[in-house]
């Protein structure tokens, strides 16, 4: 009975647009709107259960399970926020187990959705800033590449060791998988890329001390050192990358009247370095410029007084918001046409 899988398709995709929609025009997702299709994805569940439609559950629960942990883990290490992992964790029940074969193979398509999703974000930060620099509205120069040379390549070594890392456990537990899945490999190993440099923890040399020694001792159990043409590949993209990703740094902020900040948004550090002397009551600390820092209605509050106030800014800075549920929806958007090609022939 195809009509329940695509009923449940079609309302993930309605729940995509909404949710978009509501991000980009209210800075949030309702959790309203998440409960109703979530109760929606479980009655459809249930109603294929009973109909004993040609599903392979254990394949369904796997899926579901990487969703809601890979989402907690993204809301966790504040990657992203809430709304945004629980509306995965949505879509991962709402989806049919369908969606888990591709060409015939099972894939977890909850990790290619969001490795996805940080390709299409990334694009979008890139083109922006392309548009933001060629109308001169920052300040990006490669003079900033020249005079951190040294740190430059020190976080480039620093990120082949880990990506090195990861292509040799990729190819010990999934060899099999991935090389009938090249495009996949290539989407998750680039969101990789984009993930090591926002956990500080990776930043520090023990952390890369052990992987290097890990990645040493599986190359010598193995026999693979991941020095062919076709690995080098990712070696250059991680400097391509990080390039990029010093370009749209630049652009990360927006300046705005102090009498406009709001409860959501985040403070750059060097705005909250200003405010750690003042006397004014309920002020944010240091802006960490992730999750951790968005403003209660409180801190909004207090950092327009301070505004106000003698020793205060009438302009601060804030981390640029870009909402996530649209690029959620557009790696769901772009791996239901390779599912939908690869399983038409």
């Amino acid at each position: 009975m195809i009509i329940l899988p695509l009923t449940a398709t079609i309302l993930a995709l309605i729940l995509g647009i909404i949710t978009s929609i509501t991000d980009i025009r209210e800075n949030r997702i309702s959790n309203k709107i998440l409960l109703i299709f979530g109760i929606a994805g479980i009655a459809l569940t249930i109603a294929q259960y009973i109909l004993k439609t040609n599903i392979i559950w254990g394949a369904y629960f796997i899926n579901l399970t990487l969703v809601v942990v890979f989402s907690l883990i993204l809301y966790i290490l504040h990657i992203w926020a809430a709304g945004d992992s629980k509306l995965l964790s949505v879509l991962g029940i709402l989806l049919p187990a369908n969606y888990c074969m591709l060409a015939g193979n099972l894939v977890p398509w909850g990790v290619i959705v969001v490795a996805l999703s940080f390709i299409v974000s990334f694009a979008y930060l890139l083109f922006e800033s392309i548009w933001l620099f060629i109308t001169h509205k920052g300040n990006f120069s490669f003079k900033n590449v020249t005079k951190n040379a040294k740190q430059f390549f020190i976080a480039y070594i620093r990120n082949i060791i880990y990506i090195s890392f990861a292509l040799k456990l990729e190819n010990y537990f999934a060899k099999d998988w991935f090389n009938n899945h090249g495009w996949a490999i290539l989407g998750i190993n680039i969101s990789l890329i984009l993930l090591i440099s926002s956990f500080d923890f990776l930043k520090k040399l023990p952390a890369v001390i052990t992987a290097l020694i890990l990645s040493v001792a599986l190359s010598i159990y193995t026999g693979e050192w991941f020095l062919s043409i076709g690995r080098l590949k990712y070696y250059l993209l991680v400097v391509i990358i990080m390039l990029l990703r010093l370009m749209i740094s630049e652009y990360n902020y927006a300046t705005i009247p102090t009498s406009e900040v709001k409860k959501g948004m985040i403070l750059s550090s060097f705005t909250t370095m200003f405010m750690s002397r003042s006397r004014v009551k309920g002020l944010p600390g240091i802006s960490k410029e992730d999750m951790r820092s968005r403003l209660t209605a409180e801190e909004a509050e207090a950092v327009i007084r301070w505004g106000e106030s003698k020793n205060g800014l009438k302009e601060v800075q804030i981390v640029r918001k870009v909402p996530y549920a649209i690029f959620i929806f557009s790696g769901l958007l772009i791996y239901t046409v390779i599912w939908g090609i690869s399983n038409w022939r």
